[in-house]
């Protein structure tokens, strides 16, 4: 493996050290987990009488971050920036080096995982050394990170390259597991702020995260559903983008690039870690994850669907939003209440008066009128 190849994948198992050394000595300063709030409070009384937004993140694991605790799980921060070296040194020995870098990222998490994106980065780092000898843009990792920078180039590729299908449906898969995770954590631990006042405090004041059973059921479900979403989506696309205009493309390349346009869903796990005074299924913090994720696949979709049809950014957009109305009808309308979704999106069901029905399709036909959706290629 050559050094060039070896630099990104070093360089951030370098960083993840860094940053899971910083949060651990923050971490044996403190003396327990850190806990980052918009203003100090002491009760959860004051959390829900407050009249401004309160909010809050927790790096660490309470009863895993205090005492001598620390400074074990900061063996794991020196075994990552041990493995980078040898990676580097030795790379016939990457496959080993690699695992080793990506379990040990994950072990970090008790104490914060260097904020969060320590640990991320670690795992991405190790699980590139294992792809040698591919440059990191093409790892695993390497195409997400392509996808939700909405590299227009990558989505080209992925029209043309028929045996990407495989990777795009493991990505599915992935991506629907870290949505199922984030999902399931938090609606669980949200019912039990709303149930118990001192699991509430345990939640909002002390970081933690609750488990049960029900996350895990939540998560499994959520991994079949985001595989017939991507079908279903896919099937609207190639219906409205290559049928009603005339263009012809295989329903297998819509359904690659549809895949990748989902990444921007992983956001969602890091909802069990933000809590906020208003703890509800609604618009406000930590929800805004679920909508800056939407609004997020929405715009790799125009990107991507203008490079598979060679449209125009304007048609591409009318196609989203014709596309986007009828899935939101199909899933929402007829999935979600009889196949029982959970998770947040039950939130977002459509409206049950069909006027407001009538008047969002009638807005999404007109703009796809006036963005030449149904205009021949």
């Amino acid at each position: 493996m050559s050094e060039k190849k070896l630099g990104t994948a070093c360089l951030l198992s370098i960083i993840s050290f860094i940053t899971i050394l910083l949060n651990g000595v923050w971490i044996i300063i403190n003396g327990s987990p850190i806990i980052l709030s918009s203003f100090k409070v002491s009760s959860v009384e004051e959390i829900m009488n407050a009249n401004a937004f309160w909010g809050r993140i927790a790096f660490g694991i309470p009863g895993f971050a205090e005492g001598y605790w620390p400074y074990f799980w900061l063996i794991f921060a020196v075994i990552i920036l041990i493995c980078s070296i040898l990676i580097y040194k030795n790379p016939r020995k990457y496959r080993f080096y690699g695992f080793l870098a990506m379990i040990s990222s994950l072990f970090s998490l008790p104490i914060g995982g260097g904020f969060y994106v320590g640990a991320i980065l670690g795992f991405i780092g190790g699980a590139s050394a294992l792809e040698w000898p591919k440059s990191f843009k093409e790892t695993f990792f390497g195409k997400l990170i392509r996808a939700v920078t909405i590299d227009s180039k990558f989505y080209t590729m992925l029209r043309d390259k028929s045996e990407t299908i495989a990777i795009a449906a493991f990505t599915v898969i992935f991506v629907s597991t870290l949505n199922g995770i984030g999902n399931g954590l938090y609606t669980y631990n949200l019912n039990l702020i709303k149930n118990n006042n001192v699991t509430a405090t345990a939640i909002l004041l002390q970081g933690n995260v609750m488990w049960g059973q029900e996350p895990f059921v939540t998560a499994t479900s959520l991994i079949g559903m985001g595989v017939i979403k991507w079908l279903i989506l896919s099937l609207i696309l190639y219906w409205i983008g290559g049928k009603i205009t005339a263009t012809p493309l295989e329903y297998d390349k819509i359904a690659r690039i549809t895949a990748f346009a989902y990444v921007p869903e992983t956001i969602q796990v890091f909802m069990p870690l933000l809590f906020s005074n208003e703890p509800t299924l609604s618009y406000n913090w930590p929800m805004s994850i679920y909508v800056i994720s939407r609004i997020w696949v929405f715009a790799i979709l125009v990107v991507a669907i203008a490079r598979a049809f060679d449209f125009p950014k304007g048609k591409s957009i009318g196609i989203i939003i014709f596309s986007g109305t009828l899935y939101w009808l199909l899933y929402h309308m007829f999935i979600i209440p009889t196949l029982n979704v959970p998770g947040v999106e039950v939130k977002f069901a459509m409206p049950t008066s069909s006027w407001i029905i009538l008047i969002w399709v009638t807005i999404a036909v007109i703009l796809a009128l006036l963005l030449g959706v149904f205009k021949k290629k």
